[in-house]
């Protein structure tokens, strides 16, 4: 009761970039913190019980079992969005999944995030943990409904997700994307293929925004 929640995150989030990978050294780092680094993270330093003063490694560890990651990962990435500067060029968004390192569940499966990254910032704005009953194809809809608008969003992805249904979506959106497609879309490699690609000239000019772009690869 005596921490803010915030300050218990934001101490273990420093902890995490200073290179912890565990909980017992996130502990450590904390109680290694130099009091005015403690203060500007929230915590109130007492003069008299200075080792009072900041969250103890159990504490930390009650906390974080008890958080809504997907509520703290969507409050984190739309205080990010937020941040964003606007202006008249396209958004890009890249839609990726990846194994964390050094992290894994209780009985020992990896978690597994689909994330979706702004391209010219690098900013994780959304994140969804897949679990082991689904996959990356059937959370990718629910990760891109968590952001607010993708009005005039590029959505890039790798061929895994180059799936009919998320293409309608993201023009229900009216969103663009920019898909790669490979063997597993057998009969839409087929059609691209027998297209006068050799015939069509580089364009050249301003860049306009285009509803969807393919491109061939093996």
């Amino acid at each position: 009761m005596r921490h803010p929640l915030v300050t218990v995150l934001a101490l273990t989030a420093c902890a995490a970039l200073a290179g912890t990978r565990s909980l017992p050294a996130v502990g450590e780092w904390v109680a290694d913190a130099p009091p005015a680094q403690l203060e500007r993270l929230g915590t109130v330093v007492d003069p008299l019980h200075p080792k009072r003063s900041w969250p103890a490694e159990s504490t930390i560890r009650r906390l974080l079992a008890r958080v809504d990651t997907d509520a703290l990962d969507q409050a984190v990435g739309a205080w990010l969005a937020d941040r964003q500067t606007s202006g008249e060029e396209l958004r890009g968004l890249a839609v990726d999944g990846k194994s964390l390192r050094g992290a894994a569940r209780a009985k020992g499966r990896k978690i597994h995030l689909l994330a979706a990254c702004d391209h010219a910032r690098a900013l994780v704005l959304a994140q969804m943990d897949v679990g082991e009953k689904t996959n990356e194809i059937t959370c990718f809809q629910p990760l891109l409904d968590t952001l607010e608008n993708l009005a005039g969003t590029v959505v890039t992805n790798d061929a895994m997700h180059t799936q009919h249904d998320h293409a309608v979506h993201l023009l229900n959106w009216q969103a663009h994307y920019i898909v790669i497609v490979k063997r597993n879309t057998k009969k839409l490699r087929k059609q691209l293929k027998s297209l006068t690609w050799k015939q069509i000239p580089l364009g050249a000019g301003p860049a306009r925004p285009v509803t969807a772009a393919t491109r061939s690869a093996d």
